[in-house]
C-alpha cells in the first residue's frame, strides 16, 4: 500500500533508479522536513516537494563525491525556492 505513504514510495524508486536519485531524495526529504518542523510548509506539501526534487535532479551527475555534494545542495535548494511549491 505505497498510495498512503507516498515519500516511502519516492525513496525505493529514488534506491532503484540509482545515480544521483538517492542523494537528492535523502537532501530534499531532510530540507522538506526541517521546513514542515519550522511551519513553512504543511505535512502534506513534503511528498510534492520531495517528488519535484527528484523530477528537476534525480539525473545529476553521480560519479564522484563532489557531484553528489552538489546534486544534495541543488537539491535542498529545491525544496525551499518558490518555484518549487508550482
Amino acid at each position: 500500500r505505497l498510495d498512503a505513504f507516498p515519500t516511502l514510495r519516492l525513496g525505493l524508486e529514488a534506491g532503484r533508479a540509482g545515480g544521483a536519485a538517492p542523494a537528492v531524495f535523502n537532501a530534499a526529504n531532510e530540507q522538506a522536513v526541517k521546513m514542515f518542523l519550522e511551519g513553512r510548509m504543511t505535512f502534506a506539501e513534503i511528498p510534492v516537494r520531495i517528488e519535484d526534487a527528484l523530477a528537476q535532479l534525480a539525473g545529476a551527475p553521480s560519479h564522484d563525491r563532489t557531484s553528489l555534494l552538489a546534486a544534495d545542495r541543488a537539491a535542498r535548494e529545491r525544496v525551499a525556492s518558490d518555484e518549487a511549491r508550482r
